[in-house]
């Protein structure tokens, strides 16, 4: 006991708890963790640049009121922002990273801090600029991109032209004059750059969703019967080669029953392909419902199906089987004939382990051909295998 109690594994206190801290901080789903921890990475890069601007300050490059004032702004918002990703508020948003929303207070907190530096220091400003600007490349829609580009273009402008006549010995008009016309030059190559890699960025994400909804497609039409939605034969093989691979490894023993429509000829020469068509689609579809939703129900050919029966006895298919014949009696075939009625013939044989998946097959198949033989409408079981 002792020894048994040794092998198990043991948690480490400390690991569990920092496993308990990042959920808390972060969130408890990966979505949500990565989210916050953009908006923790954003206020990461605000508080340095915050403490750039108090050295700025004490160095005489920037006014002394501008940091403090950056601090009072950054802290509120960005706990609001926190708050609201990490509490869920904006997963239903178009953004949910409230991306568009941080980049404007950065541009507006760039464009205050451009009136506070120091005349000669002023153009630093600008690389800033172009910093969110790439950032927002990756992370925003086309018109979000185009947007904060345009955005950075009118703050910086109405802060030159108005400082300028403003307080002309801080804000000198020939300088502001240059880097107005330095900005004219290099931003809007900048948000056309922007607006285009965003455009890609769309063009890549809508290619990728075309191409899975593609691959869904090819998927269902490789493994699906196209006139009863069920699962083709080959799908079923597969299925079948599965759960005797799951009976071996964790003993989930399952039953086989082999089902085929009676007098389905007779059905198509009396009342044609068509009605015979609707037979095996009203069939599929009571089966589907009469079943359970762990059962695996196709159409093994023509009309005979294959279920797939999982921690079912005979006996208990035999009540499914029951289940289902007494559905066929209540259900409506086709409006061209409405007393038609669909009756079936089964064979049930449970997987014995020693035995390999097509010897259950041959036992349920052996066993269809009795009930048949038997007069129809009926379900037998197969006897165990004797190998």
């Amino acid at each position: 006991m002792s020894e048994t109690l040794g092998n198990m594994p043991q948690h480490d206190p400390i690991i569990d708890s920092m496993g308990r801290l990042v959920k808390l901080i972060f969130g408890p789903d990966r979505a949500t963790r990565a989210r916050t921890g953009v908006i923790l990475l954003c206020a990461l890069m605000y508080a340095i640049c915050c403490s750039a601007a108090f050295y700025a300050a004490e160095v005489g490059m920037m006014r002394d009121f501008a940091p403090k004032l950056l601090l009072l702004t950054t802290v509120p918002c960005y706990t609001v922002f926190y708050v609201l990703v990490r509490t869920g508020r904006t997963r239903s948003m178009r953004d949910p990273n409230l991306m568009l929303q941080q980049q404007s207070f950065s541009l507006l907190a760039i464009a205050f801090a451009y009136t506070a530096i120091g005349p000669h220091d002023r153009g630093l400003v600008l690389v800033l600029i172009a910093l969110v600007m790439v950032f927002g490349m990756y992370t925003h829609q086309p018109r979000q991109a185009a947007f904060a580009g345009v955005l950075a273009m009118v703050l910086l402008a109405m802060c030159m032209g108005v400082l300028s006549h403003i307080d002309p010995v801080y804000y000198p008009p020939t300088l502001e004059l240059l880097r107005f016309e330095l900005m004219i030059g290099t931003l809007p190559p900048l948000i056309l750059a922007a607006y285009q890699i965003s455009a890609w960025r769309n063009r890549l994400a809508q290619q990728r969703r075309e191409l899975r909804d593609t691959l869904e497609k090819v998927q269902t039409l490789a493994s699906r019967d196209a006139l009863t939605g069920l699962y083709n034969r080959r799908h079923m093989q597969d299925r079948l080669v599965d759960s005797a691979k799951r009976h071996e490894r964790y003993g989930e023993r399952f039953t086989v029953v082999l089902v085929d429509l009676d007098h389905f000829k007779r059905i198509n020469d009396v009342h044609g392909h068509r009605v015979g068509d609707e037979a095996l689609m009203a069939f599929a579809s009571a089966a589907t419902l009469a079943l359970r939703e762990s059962d695996t129900v196709g159409r093994w050919g023509g009309e005979e199906f294959l279920f797939i029966l999982p921690n079912t006895s005979p006996a208990k298919a035999l009540v499914a089987l029951d289940r289902l014949r007494a559905a066929l009696q209540h259900c409506s075939i086709s409006s061209r004939v409405p007393g038609l009625r669909v009756a079936f013939s089964a064979g049930i044989a449970q997987h014995d382990l020693a035995a390999p998946v097509h010897r259950t097959l041959e036992r349920a198949d052996h066993a269809l051909y009795q009930a048949k033989t038997a007069g129809r409408n009926r379900s037998l079981v197969s006897p165990s295998d004797p190998r």
